[in-house]
C-alpha cells in the first residue's frame, strides 16, 4: 500500500514522497506486536470486556504506533504522520459493526497515546478489494459492493481471487506496486468504497495544518 499512499499524498503535499525515500519509514506488524507486549502494564489501560480480542489488538498496536510516532517527532524536531494499515479480513458471517469497531479501536489507541496525526487505513475486507476497484474495466457507479466480498483467501470468490482474475494472473507485492505506478489512482472512483473514503478523509485531516 506504500505506492498507493505515495500517489494519494502527492497532491496534498505538492511533491512526491518517491523523490524523498528517507522521509517515510515502515514499521512491521511483528515489531508493533513486540513493542506492545513490552509496554509496562501500568501503561496498558484495561479495555472493556465488551471489546473483543481483535479490537483490543488493533487498539494496542495503534497506541504503540502513536507513541513511536511521538518519539520520532521529538527526535527529528518535525511533524510526523502515522498511518496504521491492516486488512480487516471480514467475512459475510462477521457482525455488521466489526469494521467500525476496529476503526474506532485504532482511533482510541492513537488518542490514548496522545498522538493527533494518526490515520487508520483499514480496507474492507482487505486491500485487494481496493485494488480490484482500480483494476475494474467498468466505469462509473459505486464500488461499495466490493466491500462485501469475502476476506477469506480460500474462498472461490474472495477479493484476492477476483483481483487475480481482473489482472489476468497473480501478482506479487512488488508486481502490484509496479502495476499501481502504471495505473494512477482514480480517487473519485475508489472513494465510492466507504472504507477507503473514511481513510482518505482521515489522511486529509491529518495533513490539514501541516507546513509544506
Amino acid at each position: 500500500m506504500t505506492q498507493l499512499l505515495i500517489q494519494l499524498l502527492e497532491p496534498l503535499l505538492d511533491y512526491s514522497l518517491a523523490d524523498y525515500p528517507d522521509s517515510f519509514a515502515y514499521v512491521s506488524e511483528t515489531r508493533l506486536c513486540e513493542e506492545t507486549k513490552a509496554t509496562p502494564a501500568r501503561l496498558q489501560p484495561t479495555r472493556s470486556k465488551k471489546k473483543g480480542v481483535e479490537t483490543s489488538y488493533f487498539y494496542g498496536n495503534a497506541m504503540t504506533l502513536g507513541r513511536m510516532a511521538l518519539d520520532l517527532a521529538v527526535q527529528l524536531g518535525e511533524f510526523v504522520v502515522a498511518v496504521f494499515f491492516r486488512d480487516t479480513d471480514g467475512t459475510r458471517s462477521s457482525h455488521v459493526g466489526i469494521w467500525q469497531d476496529k476503526w474506532q479501536s485504532v482511533c482510541d489507541g492513537f488518542k490514548h497515546a496522545g498522538f493527533t496525526r494518526g490515520v487508520p487505513m483499514l480496507p474492507k475486507p482487505k486491500s485487494e478489494a481496493w485494488l480490484l476497484c482500480l483494476a475494474s474495466s467498468n466505469r462509473g457507479g459505486s464500488y461499495e459492493k466490493l466491500e462485501h466480498l469475502s476476506g477469506n483467501d480460500d474462498s472461490q470468490n474472495s477479493a484476492k481471487a477476483l483481483l487475480d482474475t481482473a489482472l489476468g494472473e497473480h501478482h506479487t507485492a512488488d508486481q502490484l506496486c509496479d502495476w499501481l505506478i502504471g495505473h494512477p489512482v482514480e480517487v473519485d472512483r475508489i472513494r465510492t468504497m466507504p472504507s477507503f473514503d473514511a481513510f482518505h478523509q482521515a489522511l486529509i485531516s491529518a495533513l490539514a495544518d501541516l507546513p509544506h
